[in-house]
């Protein structure tokens, strides 16, 4: 069962985040995202302009969930981002952050709701900060949903009526730093598997760690994107396409690869064979990627392993 946690930074510099490039359409503005993320219609008073998103479809739930104490106008979306755009003035200023927690489909909407709920709890309302939520649901490749939500933060935690001392930074931990990703990723991991039990699928055991952290000797292989994979399942060949497949081969025939060097141990003609078998794996391989990358490669019958 499919879940994962990625983190990215929303600034004015660009005027977007890797995670989410397309809210960005209305101009390098913190509440434009906060609209798209939310299907709202919101006006910001820092570039005078409306960005209106109520027509845009797979919206499940938005909710703002604020710390203990905190003043009732950041309850309210526009008054939010809209305050903490003001709060900022530096021309490539860092004003929230974003986690997507794509979420799996062995949990329904409610139990979805529920796990983000105590995720921001146990990392962003916790530190005092200000956490504005939204489920999406979109149309998977597989045909069923693939439902996640995006989870945008305050960089400021709440103090008195307004925003404190930023708590950016790689040490003391500050937002930036990898142990703080890290304890943000075992949070989720904790609470994936407690509802999992809580809906008696206690048999699905969620493992977020890293390719690294788990021992396995494997290259992550790049996200393809949906551009990309709507080309590619229309018989175009793309560049990128043509880099996954060859990243996903790759990481397909690594734990074979390993056994090439230990044919020196076959005896006093060990050297000769060796050089006679690897010259077979070459040749192999070298016809595999002429097939399936080359010129007249088969799209077709491999365009569905995307």
């Amino acid at each position: 069962m499919h879940a994962n946690l990625h983190i990215s930074a929303i600034t004015r510099g660009t005027g977007r985040n890797a995670a989410a490039a397309s809210a960005y359409r209305s101009g390098s503005s913190v509440v434009a995202c906060a609209a798209y993320r939310a299907s709202e219609k919101l006006h910001d008073e820092t570039y005078q302009k409306t960005h209106d998103y109520t027509k845009k479809h797979n919206v499940l739930h938005a909710e703002i969930v604020t710390p203990e104490g905190a003043p009732e106008w950041m309850t309210d979306r526009e008054k939010l981002w809209n305050g903490v755009e003001a709060g900022e003035k530096r021309k490539d200023a860092q004003l929230a952050k974003e986690v997507v927690l794509v979420l799996p489909r062995n949990l329904d909407h409610e139990q979805h709701k529920e796990v983000v709920r105590g995720w921001i709890s146990d990392n962003i309302t916790k530190r005092g900060l200000v956490a504005d939520f939204a489920i999406h649901a979109p149309d998977a490749s597989d045909g069923g949903k693939n439902p996640h939500a995006h989870v945008m933060f305050t960089l400021r935690p709440v103090e008195g009526e307004g925003f404190g001392k930023k708590l950016t930074g790689y040490k003391d931990g500050g937002l930036d730093g990898k142990e703080v990703l890290a304890e943000m990723r075992s949070s989720y991991e904790h609470q994936l598997n407690a509802a999992s039990v809580k809906n008696d699928n206690d048999q699905i055991v969620f493992d977020l760690r890293s390719y690294k952290e788990k021992g396995i000797d494997r290259t992550p292989q790049p996200k393809i994107g949906a551009k990309v994979k709507y080309l590619e399942q229309r018989g175009y060949v793309t560049q990128w396409g043509t880099e996954h497949r060859k990243w996903r081969h790759q990481n397909l025939s690594q734990p074979y690869a390993k056994h090439t060097g230990n044919y020196h141990l076959i005896g006093d003609g060990g050297k000769h064979s060796s050089n006679f078998l690897e010259a077979i794996r070459a040749d192999v391989a070298d016809r595999y990627y002429d097939v399936m990358f080359g010129e007249d490669r088969g799209v077709q019958e491999w365009k569905n392993t995307l």
